[in-house]
């Protein structure tokens, strides 16, 4: 694996250090028979394909996003060293910073151009070693697929990379983003399809795109396969939060395999299949991503009036975060408390007009910028960061001034 080092903000390696060093080719083999052994013990995941660059042979490894543990799954597929990238924020934490540059995971600042992460990105394949990439950058939701930037079919195309599309298939049954314990079901991965250099050669930037991004394009609920939990549906108000019959907003409390509204009653099972099934059919959606739709819909149509609190949450906590540093505590057990003006959390407050980007982390985090600093909220077992990724979209911060984070934007994907 990459060492990493070389995106430290204190100290970047020198241009003649190399990125891959002895260690990565020798603590590889553990790796992968670890990540082998949890993947199929604690997951149930299969995958019978194998990949090995050939002497001399950069490699680019891209993948679908379905769960948080992605990389443990594709690691035993690549016979090869394979480097990660990830998203800074599990850099957080100077142990935990020098563990994954001891690893060689290249952190990448989520939502924003990251100079440093592509300079890595670029030195490990001229050192002729193999990068793992999610292009997504951020696990699935509602199945469908998050905005994957343009600009990757060039970054392969100047590489002269091998390109490996991985499939995963099953995750957001076996661990969706909202979960509360895993599923019994089919989770399983395959290479899709490996295009060399000459494959591409003769494709347009758009064509190559377009390649990727339907190799990389899956939906579970489309299989006709089953995970079963008797708990499938709890924590589901993670990520819903709005009622589809009476439009009461943080009324929905799941239970067991069913959401209903406390205001009106509309319930729903969430099936075996992955699919909602309604008490009332025409209350309600087939599918999560239907219901998605329908949040977007809600905050972008969303009357504001001024000063007055939108969505408000209790029992937060509130921290400063910075790659390669203990995180900050500033607030615990705080109420947390939003409108068209300010962010509140505790005693701390945040213009909205000031913050640079917002983003959904696991299940219960939200992180944000503002003022150049990094922040991350995390509420109790039900609480529903995606509600505040949304409106920051539709209030007049800077993210949604300059479009700069596609992930939970108001147009319908």
């Amino acid at each position: 694996m990459a060492s990493g080092q070389q995106t430290d903000p204190k100290a970047e390696r020198g241009a003649k250090t190399p990125v891959i060093l002895p260690r990565h080719y020798r603590i590889y083999p553990f790796i992968r028979a670890a990540s082998f052994l949890y993947s199929r013990l604690v997951l149930g995941f299969r995958c019978k394909d194998r990949f090995r660059a050939g002497p001399g042979e950069a490699v680019i490894v891209l993948s679908n996003h379905q769960t948080d543990q992605d990389p443990f799954c594709l690691f035993p597929s690549f016979l090869t060293p394979t480097f990660p990238v990830a998203t800074d924020n599990i850099f957080c934490g100077r142990l935990a910073g020098k563990l994954m540059d001891w690893l060689g995971v290249i952190p990448k600042r989520k939502g924003a151009a990251d100079v440093r992460s592509v300079m890595a990105m670029r030195r490990v394949l001229r050192e002729k070693g193999s990068l793992m990439l999610f292009p997504e950058g951020n696990r699935t939701y509602a199945e469908f697929q998050y905005y994957i930037a343009p600009g990757l079919a060039k970054f392969i195309r100047r590489s002269g990379a091998t390109l490996v599309l991985f499939q995963l298939r099953g995750g957001t049954g076996v661990s969706p983003r909202f979960k509360r314990g895993f599923r019994r079901g089919p989770f399983t991965g395959a290479i899709r399809e490996v295009l060399r250099p000459e494959d591409y050669a003769a494709l347009s930037d758009e064509a190559l795109f377009q390649r990727i991004r339907e190799g990389l394009r899956v939906y579970d609920s489309e299989s006709g396969q089953r995970w079963n939990s008797p708990r499938r549906a709890e924590y589901l108000e993670r990520m819903l939060f709005v009622c589809p019959k009476c439009g009461g907003m943080q009324t929905l409390r799941s239970r067991g395999t069913r959401i209903r509204c406390g205001a009106c009653g509309c319930a729903a099972e969430f099936t075996e299949d992955l699919h909602l099934r309604f008490e009332d059919p025409a209350a309600g959606f087939p599918r999560l991503v239907d219901w998605w739709r329908f949040q977007q819909r809600t905050v972008r149509e969303l009357p504001l009036v001024p000063g007055e609190i939108i969505f408000r949450d209790e029992g937060l906590s509130l921290r400063r975060t910075q790659p390669y540093e203990n995180a900050v505590v500033l607030e615990t057990n705080a109420a947390l408390r939003v409108s068209d003006r300010e962010l509140v959390c505790g005693g701390h407050s945040f213009p909205v007009t000031d913050v640079e980007f917002c983003s959904v982390i696991s299940g219960r985090k939200l992180a944000f910028t503002c003022g150049g600093a990094d922040y991350v909220l995390r509420g109790g077992p039900r609480f529903n960061p995606v509600k505040y990724a949304l409106l920051f979209h539709r209030l007049d911060t800077k993210l949604a001034r300059e479009g700069n984070d596609e992930y939970f934007g108001l147009e319908e994907v």
